[in-house]
């Protein structure tokens, strides 16, 4: 038989294995826990507190600890030696079969490899990318979206002062239409194609590219949502789209010839 550890080295091992004994009710787990927790000598785990000091101490009445350690002893966790008297006290003790089981799962448990101190942790080789010491990981620069982006500012339709990233969200077209960038993703690009659609035009991202302003991606438009069906306002405005995309196809169509 192999020698048992001390109490102190094993207490975890031995309240684990009634804290997962379903057959153990919570009043006489906790009475169980709260004596190797608080009173148990180091060496032999031996603890003889009363049935008062151990009540007081959980919020139980004393015949309910008396109780709740009779439970623990028809388990085979505790042996107990009751007391004769008030001035003599029960003494409660592991039972050398239940520190035998928590010697084994310790022993069992010290086969596995700590990890190594010297360098705070287990040594591992390196592997992954270098990272920067600026706070950050340098990569270099993509270069086709830079292209995507130089592409996307040259098929721009032309439009004058501001250009198609001014830093205002207005502008005038060439004819003097008063111009309004809409973000693209919006409900107000959703409003616009569905009008297009009841007038059999394709939709604004078919139709035009996509042009910068302010960090993002969008449409300039004769307004930020459609003029009222059979409006001279939106008569104006379907025109103007007409005008815009018929431009913007022959252009790139001159773009593809050369």
């Amino acid at each position: 038989m192999s020698e048992l550890l001390p109490f102190c080295k094993i207490k975890l091992q031995y309240l684990l294995e009634m804290v997962t004994d379903h057959e153990l009710d919570d009043n006489a787990l906790r009475v169980a826990l709260y004596l190797a927790l608080a009173h148990a000598d180091h060496e032999t785990g031996e603890s003889r507190p009363s049935f008062e000091t151990i009540g007081a101490a959980i919020g139980k009445h004393a015949k309910s600890v008396k109780r709740a350690l009779n439970k623990v002893e028809a388990a085979g966790y505790m042996t107990i030696e009751r007391g004769t008297n008030k001035g003599n006290s029960s003494r409660y003790r592991p039972t050398e079969a239940a520190m035998k089981r928590a010697t084994e799962r310790r022993r069992e448990g010290d086969k596995v490899v700590p990890l190594g101190r010297a360098k705070g942790g287990q040594s591992c080789p390196q592997s992954g990318t270098d990272l920067s010491a600026k706070g950050g990981q340098d990569r270099p620069p993509n270069r086709e979206q830079e292209l995507r982006k130089e592409r996307g500012r040259a098929s721009a339709p032309d439009l004058p002062d501001e250009g198609q990233s001014g830093e205002t969200r207005s502008k005038r077209a060439p004819d003097g239409q008063h111009l309004v960038f809409v973000p693209r993703g919006i409900c107000f690009v959703r409003d616009w194609n569905e009008r297009l659609a009841r007038e059999g035009m394709t939709t604004l991202e078919r139709s035009l590219p996509m042009s910068p302003h302010e960090h993002h991606l969008g449409y300039w438009l004769p307004a930020r949502t459609p003029a009222p069906v059979g409006s001279t306002e939106w008569r104006d405005q379907l025109d103007f789209l007409r005008n815009l995309i018929r431009e913007t196809s022959e252009n790139a169509e001159h773009r593809h010839a050369i």
